[in-house]
């Protein structure tokens, strides 16, 4: 209970309130536990079976602490496999609803929590979302835009918003956000990113910003090298469409592909582009997101932001 209030405690001071991971792991000295917060319910994960075996001592925790209305457990990784466990999702405490509203950067979003990716939204953007707003004026693409985190937050600026994911279940939150907040600029195309990425190309459709955050391409170290193909091919491909002046917001959730190498891809990708691109801004993942300078893997998010003459 102890390191938990101290975990609380930290991201409190930070100034979080309405939506923040709650408790990372290893960075807070509870090894293979996550907590997130949305509004006043409490979406937990479990990725060991030494934190598993302990999940009614936490919930009684996070119960006595915090008050929630309710706690969702979304343990449904493939990594508890490695310890015997089953991949799970259920209720642990209370009334859990399947969209839950929260207040990220003065915008409205109601999260997933029982199927959306991960815990259910991707909280440690939360800061890169808001920051992207000085570079999204005219017309926006955003790729692999999940529940529409980045899309909304570029609809307040932008004249038009393009919002592209694979899943059709993604876009129709996306759309639920739009509305919710009452955004008439933003639209959404169901298709695989490499796919609509080279039609763009094709029919030289040009756009002011694209912006590129997919999901891990590469879950272990045998995976890097065509993962590192994957990311070039869609950085090269977004170069190519971006209007002279205009910005490239690119993202690696993967801690296999380093800072080093994901550099390395991009500045191989603008040469091959034929254009002349500026590293405006760098940045990395949300201070509710705090990594330990002992253990590399929790340092794991870069995000780009790049100029294309």
């Amino acid at each position: 209970i102890k390191r938990i209030k101290e975990a609380n405690d930290y991201r409190i001071k930070l100034g979080y309130g309405n939506c923040y991971r709650m408790v990372f792991a290893e960075a807070d000295n509870l090894p293979a536990l996550i907590v997130d917060r949305y509004n006043d319910v409490l979406v937990l994960q479990c990725l060991s079976l030494g934190i598993d075996m302990r999940k009614k001592l936490i919930c009684d925790c996070l119960v006595k602490l915090f008050s929630p209305k309710g706690i969702y457990e979304r343990s449904d990784v493939s990594v508890r496999k490695k310890e015997g466990l089953p991949e799970i999702k259920q209720v642990l405490y209370g009334e859990v609803p399947d969209y839950q509203e929260i207040c990220e950067n003065g915008i409205k979003m109601l999260v997933d929590i029982k199927n959306g990716q991960k815990t259910g939204y991707f909280l440690d953007q939360k800061e890169n979302r808001f920051a992207i707003r000085k570079y999204c004026k005219g017309e926006v693409l955003d790729c692999f835009c999940n529940s529409g985190g980045f899309s909304l937050n570029a609809a307040t600026v932008a004249d038009s918003v393009t919002a592209c994911d694979i899943s059709e279940l993604a876009l129709k939150n996306v759309r639920d956000n739009a509305e919710l907040n009452g955004f008439k600029n933003l639209t959404t195309i169901c298709g695989d990113v490499f796919e609509v990425l080279r039609a763009f190309k094709k029919q030289k459709r040009q756009f002011n910003t694209v912006i590129l955050d997919p999901p891990a391409f590469c879950k272990t170290a045998d995976e890097v090298k065509d993962a590192y193909r994957g990311y070039k091919d869609i950085n090269l491909n977004a170069m190519k469409i971006i209007k002279s002046g205009g910005f490239l917001v690119t993202c690696s959730c993967s801690h296999y592909m380093t800072s080093a190498l994901f550099e390395k891809m991009l500045i191989e990708a603008s040469r091959e582009s034929g254009r002349i691109v500026r590293s405006v801004e760098v940045k990395s993942q949300a201070p509710d997101h705090p990594a330990l300078l002992c253990a590399e893997e929790t340092q794991y998010l870069k995000f780009f932001v790049l100029q294309v003459i």
